[in-house]
């Protein structure tokens, strides 16, 4: 039997429904109103789980980054206060959200703790960065971990250090591009982390519209997350290949779909066979 997490009120694993994770990130653009709107409207279509973006833009990303200011200077412009992140929080416990956040460096997982974070969410630039896992793991809250920009050595460390430290976690296919086409989804690598890793795996999807997510839970994935947004037509951000309320209540309905279609606990006699069994021979 494979390894499943408890994430949230969520069993993630074999034979468990696949939930859907609400991408909020830094959709709002640092503006609070179209928070807590991404906060209300995400709820309303489903999601399972919403999944904030926690950080200080100086400490996001490497000094060395030729690219460095530019994304530090996007980032302070799309980062809410702290007063403000406090309320968009709040507003989602509230109405009954359950929440996590991706966080980069110590005083964005004091603050997700603070906070009551379900768990966390490890961005692929960060699967590597030892510190920042350790500091995560020593909360005793479960891990899920992006494998972009990654190969399977790479991805067996991870494991091997997780594991060393008795850590809970999901590994999630993802390809690192934004927006990124349909054809390169490369969705075969799902069952390859299956085979490979004794832990839930999920996949990340990055593509615009609806068409992955369900054939991502055929090809074996046990739960999906898509970036969320209120306007698709916001050219900043990830908003132009995110998916609105209307969108993820369809996710929500394939993915039960995929489930449904694809999931069989055994390969015993299945109940829909039953009127055919009276013509089946039995030679010997």
């Amino acid at each position: 039997m494979r390894k499943k997490v408890n994430f949230g009120s969520k069993s993630i694993g074999d034979g468990e429904k696949v939930p859907f994770i609400a991408e909020i990130g830094v959709n709002h653009l640092g503006k609070i109103k179209n928070a807590l709107e991404l906060v209300e409207s995400a709820v309303r279509a489903g999601s399972d789980f919403l999944k904030f973006q926690t950080y200080i833009a100086e400490d996001r990303y490497d000094k060395k980054n030729p690219r460095y200011k530019e994304f530090t200077q996007l980032l302070k412009e799309w980062q809410l206060t702290k007063d403000e992140e406090v309320e968009m929080w709040n507003l989602a416990k509230d109405i009954g959200a359950e929440v996590f956040s991706s966080v980069y460096e110590a005083k964005s997982i004091e603050f997700t703790e603070k906070m009551g974070t379900i768990g966390y969410k490890i961005a692929a630039f960060e699967m590597h960065n030892k510190p920042l896992l350790k500091e995560v793991i020593n909360t005793k809250k479960p891990l899920i971990i992006s494998c972009g920009m990654t190969n399977l050595d790479e991805i067996k460390i991870l494991v091997n250090f997780l594991d060393e430290h008795n850590a809970n976690y999901i590994l999630l296919h993802v390809v690192s591009s934004y927006p990124l086409e349909e054809r390169h989804s490369y969705l075969s690598k799902i069952n390859t982390l299956k085979n490979k890793f004794d832990c839930p795996i999920g996949h990340s999807d990055h593509t615009p519209g609806t068409l992955i997510p369900p054939m991502a839970v055929a090809a074996g994935a046990q739960i999906i997350e898509k970036h969320y947004t209120i306007n698709p037509k916001y050219r900043l951000s990830d908003n132009f290949f995110s998916v609105t309320e209307e969108q993820v209540k369809k996710i929500k309905l394939d993915l039960e779909w995929a489930f449904q279609a694809t999931y069989s606990p055994s390969f015993n006699e299945s109940d829909p066979e039953r009127f055919m069994r009276d013509f089946k021979k039995n030679i010997s």
